[in-house]
């Protein structure tokens, strides 16, 4: 496995975008409206600098259909969150779920360039 320094790169870049989601939701998780805002600015970053236009399919994947799971799991009573806004879930969790997809995205596509090499 060849890693260039473009590659590894935007390994980091990926790995630093998912490790800053975890860790804001760790820290701010009983604030909704500020873990909802530095989520969204986390993704206009993540859009402006590195992100591909082709990531919002994903993004916007991401974020409603896991959306539809947790509000039926929630309303089932599976399990339950513990600051829900609306429909028993946090307002920050389709941006959670939304930036987690296309992490994933992007991390796959750099272990296929890898394998390219």
């Amino acid at each position: 496995m060849s890693f260039t320094k473009k590659i590894k790169k935007e390994l980091i870049l990926e790995m630093c975008l998912f490790c800053l989601l975890i860790i804001f939701a760790i820290i701010f998780y009983q604030n909704n409206i500020l873990l909802t805002f530095l989520l969204l600015v986390l993704w206009g970053i993540g859009m402006k600098f590195w992100h591909k236009r082709e990531d919002l399919a994903f993004f916007f994947g991401g974020a409603i259909v896991p959306l539809v799971g947790e509000v039926a799991c929630v309303y089932f009573g599976v399990w339950e969150y513990a600051n829900p806004t609306l429909l028993g879930i946090p307002l920050w969790l389709p941006l959670g779920w939304g930036l987690t997809a296309v992490v994933i995205k992007r991390i796959a596509e750099t272990f296929v360039k890898i394998e390219m090499k």
